[in-house]
Parts: structure tokens; C-alpha cells; sequence
């Protein structure tokens, strides 16, 4: 049975996690989510404040409404240009590694990041020299997940972050061969800015099945044993030819059904979690996919 869930913030800020799992709770048993508690928790602590009381106060109310953490979400800088301000989101992240495994989730969760202070884009970012900054991170962050018995989720993003292709994870993952470091698949992002190229080279505002089944399978090739979970939503390009990466998954072009399918047919089964989803749609959009 595939485990449909989604990011929690996207149901908004909430006072206690026991109003957040009361509202996970609407859409179904056995939802999993990500929580970023900086996100959907009005009053977070700082993770050096976090106490093994309150992560186990988390994991119990949301196993009360039947969901769970699929992705403990901690997204940072790893390559931040202020050496300071990047050892303090390493901390930031070793501190949700410590309480990981007594959430019941083990995986935390950030994308690569950027020259770019706020992870935008950076011409930059795309230096060998940068990229070995995210290395010495990542070897880091590999330390403390050994220490913890947690993982590393690392989520790529095209053009914008420091593992921005399928070819810059697939030789992460070769790179750091161990099973404290995963991947978190979001199709979506991998998109290149001017969509899916055919096999001529070209990009159609829909791309043919073929040209989507060459995107995903290559990924799927290249990582698909090491994904331990997927984000799902959808694109288009705008008029100008560039991707609108940021909807509601049917809102876009993305064939979700044959992904689904292939990843049924090779065995992997990992939290499919929902990304900028609406509100009003979400049951209607849980159903559909369940029965992908």
C-alpha cells in the first residue's frame, strides 16, 4: 500500500502538534508528513532546545490521529558563503539528528543549497569549489548521523543548488556509499528550467510520455535504491518558456501514474509526500493518487 502523505505546513501554523495531528488525522490513517517545526508550530523551540519529552510528546499525538514523520524537515545552507552562519545550520541539523530516530523517523531532511545566502540562484554555485565545501558538510553530517543512528536526506534542485542534476546525486550517493545518507526525490525539481528535453533536444510545454519516462527512469537508475522518500507535485512552463515548479500535482504535465507504476514495479516503496498543495482539493487529491 503506498504511503500517500504530505508536508505539513502546507495545512498552516498551528498552536500545539496536537491541533496538527487533529487535522492530519481528517485526511485518512496512516498519513505520513514532514514537519519542519520551525514551520507549522507558531511557537517552536530552537533545536538546541529540543528534549527528548517534547520530541516523544510529537511522535505520540500524531500516532494518536494515525499519521506519522515521514521527513523530519531541517532545510539549511550546507554550502553558506559566512563559514559562522554555515556552521550554525550544521549544528541546527545535528541537533535534529540527535532526536530523529525517538521521533520514529530517522531521516532528516534538507536540500544543498547555494552561494546565495537564501539558496536562491547563484551563477556561482556551480564550482567544483563549492561543491566541495558540500562534501566537508556532508562528510560532517555523516559523523553525527553515524553517532545517532539517523540519516541524511539531500534533495536536489536543477540549475538553482549545489546537487542541481540527476548525474551530481547519482555520484553523491557513489561518493558516500553508506546507508546514513539518502535521497529525497522530488521529480519536480529536477526538471530543467526549460523542461524535459525529447529526444531531438527540444522541450514541449507537454512533454511526450517518452521523453517523461526517459527523465524519470534515468533518475530511477542512476539513485532509485537509495530514495527514502518522494515529494510530489507538479510544473509547467509559463510563456515565456520557463518552469512554473511550485503546483498542485494534476495542476501541471508531470504523468504521475506511470511514475507511480515504476516505482511500484521496482520495489520502491517510501512516504509520497504532497508539496504546495491546496487546501480545499486535498482530499479529492489523496484519492486519486491512492489509486495510482
Amino acid at each position: 500500500m503506498k504511503q500517500i502523505g504530505l508536508r505539513a505546513h502546507d495545512l498552516g501554523t498551528f498552536n500545539t502538534i496536537e491541533e496538527l495531528a487533529v487535522e492530519v488525522g481528517r485526511y485518512g490513517s496512516s498519513v505520513p508528513i514532514q514537519l519542519a517545526l520551525k514551520k507549522v508550530l507558531k511557537q517552536a523551540p530552537n533545536a538546541d532546545a529540543y528534549t527528548q519529552d517534547f520530541i516523544v510528546s510529537i511522535r505520540e499525538a500524531l500516532a494518536a490521529h494515525g499519521s506519522y514523520v515521514g521527513v523530519f524537515g531541517c532545510y539549511i545552507n550546507p554550502v553558506h558563503p559566512d563559514k559562522a552562519v554555515r556552521d550554525e545550520h550544521l549544528r541546527r541539523f545535528e541537533n535534529h539528528l540527535k532526536y530523529a530516530k525517538l521521533l520514529g523517523c530517522p531521516l532528516v531532511g534538507t536540500e544543498t543549497g547555494s552561494l546565495t545566502p537564501d539558496c536562491s540562484y547563484n551563477h556561482g554555485t556551480a564550482d567544483p569549489k563549492v561543491l566541495d565545501v558540500f562534501y566537508r558538510s556532508i562528510e560532517r553530517l555523516l559523523e553525527a548521523a553515524v553517532k545517532y543512528d539517523a540519516i541524511v536526506g539531500v534533495e536536489a534542485v536543477s540549475k538553482q543548488h549545489t546537487i542541481s542534476t540527476i548525474k551530481r546525486m547519482a555520484n553523491l550517493v557513489e561518493k558516500f556509499d553508506t546507508p546514513h545518507l539518502r535521497v529525497i526525490y522530488d521529480p519536480t525539481n529536477l526538471v530543467p528550467w526549460i523542461g524535459i528535453p525529447e529526444q531531438d533536444g527540444s522541450c514541449r510545454a507537454t512533454p511526450s510520455l517518452e521523453a517523461q519516462k526517459d527523465f524519470f527512469c534515468s533518475a530511477l537508475d542512476a539513485f532509485g535504491s537509495k530514495i527514502a522518500a518522494i515529494h510530489v507535485k507538479d510544473y509547467r512552463l509559463n510563456e515565456q518558456g520557463f518552469k512554473i515548479g511550485d503546483l498542485t500535482v494534476g495542476q501541471g504535465v508531470l504523468d504521475w501514474k506511470f511514475l507511480f507504476s515504476e516505482l511500484r514495479r521496482r520495489n520502491i516503496e517510501v512516504p509520497a509526500l504532497l508539496e504546495d498543495l491546496t487546501v480545499s482539493t486535498l482530499r479529492e487529491t489523496l484519492a486519486l493518487l491512492r489509486t495510482y
